[in-house]
């Protein structure tokens, strides 16, 4: 499964958030958008802020339903253990798309702000982080809500199939969505030289591989 290969860094309240060396190495690269020094420290942090609000918005709406979470971990994709019964079918749509609803009203807040507000009289620095902040947000918006499992959008695409085709039948399609979203984004990070997609969507696909390989109940055929 996602993310098992991780080790626990905070324990609060039942709640254990796990992650890894290479989620870490995912964050730090971010930098390289950066051309000055403070970018680079910019990119990564706000990156982190954002995915923190993304994190925390799933766990309030989980809250909301009556529900916990034992376990975030924090990988390359991620995952989120709920506590409590399995959710209705609202409850499921409702809490998958919290974390990247949050992350897009940051990106749209920050749009409106930045575009009408006089900022002339703003400090760079905190211009800047106004900006790189915004930024991080639209692109975790947009990656989370990609119809790929097990980003966000790809849990809403199986849940919303599996109320129309089945659960089987709702597993196979998204496997095979996924795979072509994840070539999609695999040819977008050879044109635009981000390394860091070509990576994500290569691991994503081998990791959906895996997973329908070892789950007789989930035949593909890619050919």
């Amino acid at each position: 499964m996602y993310g098992e290969r991780s080790t626990r860094v905070v324990a609060f309240r039942g709640l254990s958030v796990q992650t890894n060396l290479e989620a870490v190495a995912i964050m730090v690269s971010t930098a390289f958008l950066g051309t000055t020094w403070l970018e680079r420290a910019l990119y990564p942090a706000s990156f982190a802020f954002a995915t923190g609000l993304h994190l925390g918005c799933h766990l309030l709406v989980a809250v909301a339903f009556g529900k916990g979470i034992d376990r975030m971990v924090l990988t390359r994709a991620g995952r989120i253990d709920y506590s409590g019964a399995p959710p209705s079918f609202v409850e499921a749509i409702v809490r998958t798309a919290a974390g990247p609803s949050m992350n897009a009203i940051c990106a749209v807040v920050g749009s409106v702000i930045l575009a009408n507000v006089d900022t002339a009289s703003w400090p760079a620095e905190v211009l800047l982080g106004a900006e790189i902040f915004t930024f991080a947000s639209l692109v975790l918006t947009v990656i989370n809500f990609l119809p790929a499992v097990p980003l966000d959008g790809g849990l809403i695409l199986r849940t919303l199939l599996e109320r129309v085709i089945g659960m089987e039948r709702a597993v196979k399609a998204s496997v095979i969505v996924s795979a072509l979203v994840m070539l999609a984004m695999a040819v977008l990070g050879v044109v635009w030289f981000q390394p860091v997609l070509v990576y994500l969507a290569v691991v994503i696909t081998y990791d959906n591989w895996r997973i329908q390989q070892c789950s007789p109940a989930v035949t593909v055929n890619f050919m």
